[in-house]
């Protein structure tokens, strides 16, 4: 019941602004994998694993109810994803194989660019919105490169860094940007849950287990997102900009908690 309950805060957290959900998930497997007993060396997998499975579905939802309002942006999503994908990849091979990967070094540069991110949010002064067919296909670009590397690094899905660097670089429009953002979690959590999936676990947690992808755990948050996710986009659609930029902040301001707390 507990997993279904966050499944639908993430959801509607997905839907609403466009960040995958993970900032909900995450929190929730570190609890449950600890309860499973499962050994500390394989546990920032389990979590990673399940977390981009609920976010692949959160963002798949998300981005159906998008095309059904007429706000899903397939060019802008593909360009963004091209280079999404191989970076999240890489990066998370390498946390893996590895032995480099420090969560407290990690958490250190992942607050300082949430406070950097969230200083533009509240205190620089917007300029105003730019029209989509203005933007250059270089800048989706680069934006999928450094949020497939950050979404492998956090087990975030990428939108906490997807969706500040176009509203406030590319000057989109906030909704714009979390269409977008949406659109390209799925895409990027595709290899990374075949990865996992196919990978090699230590023991065996429970049954019907697919590498670190563990469906009895994921399966439940899916089931709360499935309504939650649509109704946070048709919110998304219905408030105002001002609004969702601040409860966006609100959202980077708990991130940066969150994370702070997880090191101390």
């Amino acid at each position: 019941m507990l997993l279904i309950v966050f499944g639908v805060l993430g959801g509607f957290i997905s839907g609403l602004l466009g960040v995958g959900g993970g900032i909900v998930f995450v929190p929730v497997l570190s609890t449950v994998v600890v309860q499973l007993g499962i050994a500390d060396a394989e546990q920032t997998q389990y979590i990673l694993a399940n977390s981009f499975a609920a976010t692949f579905f959160a963002g798949a939802i998300s981005s159906y109810k998008q095309y059904k309002l007429n706000s899903f942006y397939p060019k802008q999503i593909a360009l963004t994803a091209m280079l999404a994908l191989p970076s999240s990849m890489v990066v998370t091979y390498l946390i893996d194989v590895g032995t480099w990967y420090s969560k407290e070094s990690f958490a250190v540069l992942f607050i300082a660019l949430l406070a950097f991110m969230l200083v533009r949010f509240l205190f620089v002064k917007p300029k105003a919105s730019q029209d989509m067919a203005n933007t250059k296909g270089y800048q989706y670009v680069t934006t999928g490169f450094f949020s497939g590397i950050i979404s492998a690094l956090s087990g975030l899905g990428g939108g906490i860094i997807m969706v500040p660097i176009l509203n406030q670089y590319m000057r989109l429009d906030i909704k714009k940007a979390a269409a977008i953002s949406i659109g390209v979690i799925p895409i990027m959590m595709i290899p990374l849950i075949s990865y996992y999936a196919l990978a090699t676990a230590g023991e065996q947690v429970m049954p019907n287990q697919f590498g670190y992808l563990l469906p009895y755990v994921f399966l439940p948050m899916v089931a709360g997102l499935l309504f939650a996710a649509p109704l946070g986009v048709a919110f998304a659609q219905k408030w105002s900009a001002k609004l969702l930029k601040i409860i966006f902040a609100s959202l980077i301001i708990i991130v940066i908690i969150k994370t702070i707390a997880s090191v101390l």
